[in-house]
């Protein structure tokens, strides 16, 4: 188990990693056993057409161990379902797994785009497609799997969820699947300061206008794209696909969501161990290629400046930026060995808060949109499966999702209880929403205790924290970041009074 959590490279063919054949007889035997069982069913021939299994999740929870798991039970094959992971190279950074942990299962999807270019939404949802429709020709289960969540979701369901004649008249599909506008729209409004494009927003789409903030600079430009795209303001096809969802079959197969879990606590101390065990593996070879690649033009030409496109996106890119520019740098090794320990530090910190979007995501938008199709005939069936304690890892994983996947997809035998087959599944599946929220009726709050002038920001650069939403709000509020920084405000509103205390003293003197 521990070795899936690890990382190691593999070679691909055209997005299909090349997995050698050393699959135990005793397996292989219960492979067969099984399709036949389903096939003298009829199972397969009834599901495979449409049907699917999605595994998410946050990083570093297990999540490429239980689809090999499930892969080699029901037998299926993988698709990626990881934005970076889908780029070449880089395999210890962008987590890949290896060619011996995929223990002759087929993975499709994996490092198979040139870094120089980002790799859309839109394309994946295309590829995968592709993928599930040749998976099913062969009689076999897709599973994908993966922590980009909107990777997902833009294959279990329609992109845009419209009218069908709404459709045909060109809906901005790539727009409204959440991905950032096109590079030539951007590079048009390159001038413009975050503040003129609100401004120019507010003046032709206001509903849109309401729910971002002027610095969110992408989902502004992605409005604005909307309707230069279209000739109708965004706020108009978001009402109108929202409609359609109530009436419209929206789910594109009949699909089983495992969404793996584990506590934040016992996560945080896993995902700092495995930025440990990363640099063990030889983190900083590919860091040093990362400072010689940064430095040709040509390795990431297609690819925005900074740390916000492509592959130049993956969690240590960023943080080590400082470090690799000193290498190059006449500057005292005890300064140099500073900013490797703080590039580590920040790594982890990255890793951490990472998780914590990816949980966030899952709770207000992959459950309520599952939850949305339960009326409908066709579903999409969520379980949580508890993944906090390696050691039950066989019991409460592994033979838990098998046995669910095998009555998915035997029609014949009925499911368990989504909330009864743990506590911690019963607790989360309660507390999602029936529904997703309507971005329309999104409020923004802004929170002025994690909110930080340049004086206070590590890095010399203020920001606001400003949240969509009351969901995200309350969550926000019982956050551990949230915690300490209200700690740290009264702290600091503490020693500011006792130092007017004491000059006031001094004057009085």
């Amino acid at each position: 188990m521990n070795a899936l959590l690890g990382f190691g490279g593999f070679g691909t063919t055209k997005g299909k990693a090349v997995a050698g054949n050393n699959v135990g007889a005793a397996n292989v035997k219960k492979q067969r056993k099984f399709r036949q069982y389903m096939n003298r069913k009829g199972g397969f021939n009834r599901l495979l057409d449409k049907g699917l299994i999605a595994i998410t999740g946050t990083t570093g929870v297990g999540k490429s161990q239980l689809a090999i798991e499930l892969a080699r039970a029901v037998n299926g094959e993988v698709i990626n379902a990881d934005a970076l992971q889908v780029y070449k190279g880089y395999d210890i950074i962008t987590n890949k797994v290896s060619h011996e942990e995929m223990l002759g299962v087929p993975h499709h999807l994996l490092g198979f785009v040139d870094p120089n270019r980002e790799y859309t939404v839109q394309e994946f949802e295309q590829d995968a497609l592709r993928q599930i429709s040749e998976i099913h020709q062969r009689n076999r289960v897709p599973i994908l799997v993966g922590g980009t969540n909107y990777y997902i979701q833009s294959v279990m369901f329609r992109k845009s969820l419209i009218s069908t004649a709404s459709r045909d008249s060109g809906s901005p599909d790539g727009v409204l699947s959440g991905t950032s506008g096109s590079r030539e729209f951007e590079q048009q409004h390159a001038a413009k300061s975050d503040q003129d494009l609100w401004e120019e927003l507010r003046a032709v789409d206001p509903v849109m206008a309401e729910n971002w903030h002027a610095n969110n600079r992408r989902k502004v430009l992605r409005s604005l794209e909307v309707l230069a795209a279209t000739g109708r303001r965004h706020s108009e096809w978001i009402k109108e696909s929202e409609a359609a969802r109530e009436k419209e079959e929206v789910l594109r197969f009949p699909t089983l969501v495992f969404w793996l879990y584990a506590d934040p606590p016992t996560l945080d101390k896993r995902l700092f161990e495995r930025v440990d065990k990363m640099i063990e593996r030889g983190m900083f070879g590919e860091l040093s290629q990362l400072g010689k690649d940064l430095a040709d033009q040509a390795v990431f030409a297609g690819l925005s400046d900074g740390f916000s496109s492509g592959l130049k996106q993956a969690i240590g890119f960023r943080e080590f930026e400082p470090y690799l520019a000193a290498r190059s740098a006449d500057i005292p090794d005890e300064d140099l060995e500073l900013l490797r320990r703080q590039g580590v530090e920040d790594m982890k910190l990255s890793t951490r808060r990472y998780a914590k979007r990816q949980i966030a995501w899952i709770r207000n938008k992959l459950l309520p949109e599952c939850n949305g199709t339960l009326s409908k005939s066709v579903k999409a069936l969520p379980y949580v499966l508890d993944a906090t304690d390696l050691n039950t890892w066989d019991s409460l994983v592994r033979a838990q999702g098998v046995d669910i996947a095998k009555r998915f997809l035997d029609k014949e035998r009925c499911l368990p209880e989504a909330k009864g087959i743990s506590e911690i599944a019963a607790k989360l599946l309660a507390e999602a929403k029936g529904k997703p929220n309507s971005v329309l009726a999104w409020k923004r709050f802004h929170c002025p205790v994690c909110s930080k002038t340049s004086e206070e920001a590590r890095d010399g650069v203020a920001y606001e924290v400003w949240l969509n939403g009351e969901d995200e709000y309350n969550q926000h509020l019982k956050s551990r970041q949230h915690r300490k920084n209200r700690i740290y405000r009264k702290r600091l509103a503490e020693r500011e009074s006792t130092s007017l205390g004491n000059s006031d003293d001094e004057g009085s003197d």
